[in-house]
């Protein structure tokens, strides 16, 4: 398998950066996972939205114009010829100084790679999920990032890890939900799809987003509000996003039954004949 690294196509046992990569010591860098479907990398241009986004709030400058992202991801594809996979975007601030200035880092390392892709999920499959009891995420400037930094989600992945399921909730000081180590969350109550505000702390997902479209596709309503974890147990159904995974259902939350709403399947199946139509 090839990786693109800093402009060049290099088998992956080759590629290497910097000890004093400021990506290494300091998780200083952003980062985007993208799903491939039959060669073709679902929703990239909203990645690369927010890809540019991400490096202008680190103040790290995009080393590549927009349609040099896309030739760049659709050839390293190609060359490998990969039909289903995930795709990786990894840029750093490049090396510098020991300490936190980043004064005279002017090079960027950028890494796009190729991953293997689970199969994608029945409909029906629920997962398991636990409330991290050992870390909060709260809203501050960096949340609505996908930076490299994420021991937050690294260490409520380990909880839910050792209590062997399959995500864990991560809660903010109101003791409201914000996401999961490794999704956004959705509750249906009454009819409406809701999931926590970017206010909240959570990262705003790019399968977040499409799900918030395709439910007012589908005229169903949705609000972007607070969701106490009380709440949660008694919703008509919860679910999870994320680019990898798509929708998959909660099945149980610390070990409570999580009742199965038709809406989730409604945008299961929407979300399916997005990708089928993209291809």
């Amino acid at each position: 398998m090839e990786v693109f690294l800093n402009g060049e196509w290099i088998p992956e046992k080759q590629a290497q950066v910097s000890a004093f990569d400021r990506g290494f010591l300091y998780g200083d860098g952003v980062f985007e996972t993208i799903r491939i479907y039959q060669g073709h990398p679902f929703l990239l241009e909203r990645h690369l939205g927010r890809l540019a986004h991400g490096l202008s709030g680190l103040h790290i400058e995009d080393p590549f114009s927009f349609d040099e992202w896309t030739d760049h991801c659709r050839e390293l594809i190609a060359r490998n010829k990969v039909s289903d996979g995930i795709l990786r975007l990894y840029i750093t601030r490049g090396t510098g100084k020991r300490g936190y200035s980043s004064m005279g880092c002017s090079s960027p390392t950028v890494l796009i790679s190729l991953h293997d892709a689970p199969p994608v999920a029945d409909p029906r499959t629920r997962v398991n999920i636990i409330t991290a009891a050992g870390i909060l995420s709260d809203h501050d400037p960096l949340s609505t990032l996908k930076t490299a930094n994420k021991l937050v989600n690294i260490i409520a992945m380990r909880e839910a890890e050792r209590a062997e399921v399959h995500d864990a909730l991560l809660l903010n000081r109101n003791g409201h939900a914000t996401e999961t180590a490794a999704s956004n969350i959705f509750a249906v109550a009454e009819n409406v799809v809701r999931t926590p505000p970017l206010a909240s702390g959570c990262l705003g997902g790019i399968t977040r987003g499409f799900v918030l479209e395709l439910a007012a596709d589908l005229g169903i309503r949705t609000a972007q509000s607070d969701l106490p974890h009380e709440e949660l147990l008694s919703a008509d159904g919860l679910f999870l996003t994320n680019s990898v995974r798509e929708i998959q259902p909660i099945g149980t939350l610390d070990g409570h039954e999580i009742n199965q709403s038709p809406i989730t399947l409604k945008l299961q199946e929407a979300y399916r004949e997005s990708v089928q139509a993209a291809l």
